[in-house]
C-alpha cells in the first residue's frame, strides 16, 4: 500500500466497467443476467463489460499539481469522476487525506471541483455563485438552532434588498469576506454584481475558480476547464491558474488533451491511453525520456517521427534510404536485436538539413510552415510509397521551396528506440 500523507490523494488498483451486455439483457432475463452483472462487478476484467479503467495506481503527493493527459476516450475524466464520488467505481480504493471515501458522497470527501461547462447558476449574481457553497456550508448540522435559523431566514429575505439593508450576522460577515478576498485574488471585484450572461468566456472559468477556491477544499478536481475559451485567452486563464494553485498550495488533479497544457501546468504529468496509465513522470522527462512509442508520439507538437529500421551488431542501423553507426553507449542495450527490426524515435528539432550520404536520409520537401520564429517542413522520404510524412524543424532563416529535395541527417546524442512489439523504450543506461 502506497503511503498516505495529509491532502494526498492516492488510488489504489482502480478498475472502472461498464456493464456491456449483461446490463442490457437484465431487463429481459432477470434470473440469467444477474449472476453474471455479479460476476463483473467481482472481477473487473471479465470479458462481458467494457474496461474503461484498468489496474490505476497513482499518488498525488499533498500541494502538487498533476495534470491528466490523453487522447479522447481514454478514461481521463471517468477517473476524475471517480475521485469526486461523481461515479461508481468496479474495484480498488481511493484515499483522500487519511481518508478512504470509496462509500462517501460528493459533498463529504472535502473536494472541489471546476467543469468544462462552469456550470454557474444562471440566476444568482456572480457574488452569490460564488459564496453558496460558503452558506450551505454554515448552515449544516446547525439548522436546529432557533438563532442560526433566524439569522439564515433574514439574511434570504433582505439579500433581495438594496445592499445597504442587507442583513449579516456573523457568519454571513465571514461569507462576505471570504468572497471578496477570492474576488481580489481572482481580479473580479468589478464582476460581483453581474449575471453570468453577462459574462465573457474567461470572466465566467474565473467565477468557477472562485467559488472552488472560496470552500478551501483539500483537493481541487478540474475537467477540462480551458476548452471552451480561445487560444489567446486559455494561455492567460493557464498562466492564472498555475499562479493560484502556487499561491494556496492545494492538491490538484488537472484533465486535459491539451498536451501544451499539461507541459505548461503540472507538475508532473500522468499520460493515459485506453484506459491505462503509460508514464508518470515530470514534463521534461516524459518528452526526454518516454517510456513507450505512445507516450513519445502523444507528447510533443509536431509529434516525434518513427521509421522502421534493422539494427545489425554491433552497431550499424539500416534501412532502405540509409545506413549508419550508432554511438557506442547503445551497444548493450540492442545487442539482443541483433538482425532484428526496431523502431527509431527522432523529433522535429533533431534532424537537421546535410549534404548527400549514404548516412543521411533523402526527402522530398511537401508542405512548409513558416511560422517566423521557426520553420516547419512536412517531407517524405524519396522514392518510398506509401511511407509517413516525416516532421522536420529548421531555423527560420533557412529558405526552402515546395518540391526540393534534402537530405536528413540524425542528431546521433537524441536518437529514441522502442521495441516493435511491446512499444516500450529501449534505454541505454
Amino acid at each position: 500500500m502506497i503511503k498516505k500523507l495529509v491532502a494526498q490523494v492516492v488510488l489504489e488498483n482502480i478498475y472502472k466497467s461498464f456493464l456491456s451486455v449483461a446490463k442490457a439483457e437484465k431487463a429481459k432475463f432477470p434470473a440469467v443476467a444477474q449472476p453474471l452483472i455479479a460476476a463483473v462487478e467481482e472481477m473487473p476484467q471479465a470479458v462481458n463489460s467494457i474496461n474503461v479503467l484498468r489496474r490505476i495506481d497513482l499518488a498525488v503527493e499533498d500541494g502538487e499539481f498533476m495534470v491528466l493527459v490523453g487522447p479522447s476516450g481514454c478514461g481521463k475524466s471517468t477517473l476524475l469522476r471517480l475521485i469526486a464520488g461523481l461515479e461508481e467505481m468496479t474495484g480498488g480504493n481511493i484515499w483522500i487525506g487519511d481518508t478512504l471515501v470509496n462509500n462517501l458522497p460528493p459533498k463529504a470527501r472535502d473536494i472541489a471541483m471546476v467543469f468544462q461547462n462552469y456550470a454557474l447558476y444562471p440566476h444568482m449574481t456572480v457574488y452569490d455563485n460564488i459564496a453558496f457553497g460558503l452558506r450551505r456550508g454554515a448552515r449544516g448540522g446547525q439548522e436546529k438552532n432557533l438563532s442560526t435559523w433566524a439569522e439564515n431566514t433574514l439574511g434570504g429575505m433582505t439579500r433581495l434588498l438594496p445592499a445597504p439593508l442587507h442583513y449579516k450576522g456573523d457568519r454571513e460577515q465571514e461569507v462576505d469576506k471570504r468572497v471578496k478576498n477570492v474576488a481580489s485574488l481572482l481580479q473580479i471585484e468589478a464582476l460581483l454584481n453581474r449575471l453570468p450572461k453577462q459574462l465573457s468566456g474567461g470572466q465566467k472559468q474565473r467565477v468557477a475558480l472562485g467559488r472552488a477556491i472560496s470552500r478551501n477544499p483539500q483537493v481541487f478536481l478540474m475537467d477540462e476547464p480551458l476548452s471552451n475559451l480561445d487560444a489567446k485567452l486559455r494561455a492567460e486563464t493557464r498562466a492564472q491558474i498555475v499562479k493560484l494553485q502556487r499561491q494556496l498550495g492545494t492538491t490538484t488533479i488537472y484533465v486535459t488533451h491539451d498536451q501544451t497544457e499539461a507541459m505548461t501546468m503540472g507538475t508532473r504529468i500522468a499520460v493515459m491511453n485506453l484506459g491505462q496509465l503509460q508514464q508518470v513522470a515530470r514534463p521534461l522527462e516524459l518528452y526526454n525520456r518516454p517510456a513507450t512509442q505512445f507516450v513519445a508520439e502523444f507528447i510533443g507538437s509536431p509529434p516525434m517521427n518513427f521509421l522502421e529500421v534493422e539494427f545489425q551488431s554491433p552497431l550499424v542501423i539500416s534501412h532502405p534510404l540509409f545506413r549508419f553507426t550508432l554511438p557506442e553507449v547503445w551497444q548493450l542495450a540492442l545487442s539482443k536485436y541483433d538482425r532484428q527490426p526496431l523502431i527509431l524515435g527522432i523529433r522535429p528539432e533533431h534532424f537537421e538539413l546535410d549534404k548527400a550520404s549514404s548516412n543521411n536520409l533523402p526527402v522530398q520537401v511537401d508542405l512548409v510552415e513558416a511560422l517566423g520564429n521557426e520553420t516547419y517542413l512536412s517531407v517524405s522520404p524519396t522514392n518510398s510509397t506509401n511511407a509517413a510524412s516525416i516532421q522536420v524543424r529548421i531555423p527560420p532563416h533557412r529558405s526552402v521551396s515546395l518540391q526540393e529535395q534534402l537530405w536528413l541527417s540524425f542528431t546521433p546524442d537524441k536518437l529514441h528506440f522502442f521495441d516493435p512489439d511491446t512499444g516500450k523504450a529501449i534505454w541505454y543506461d
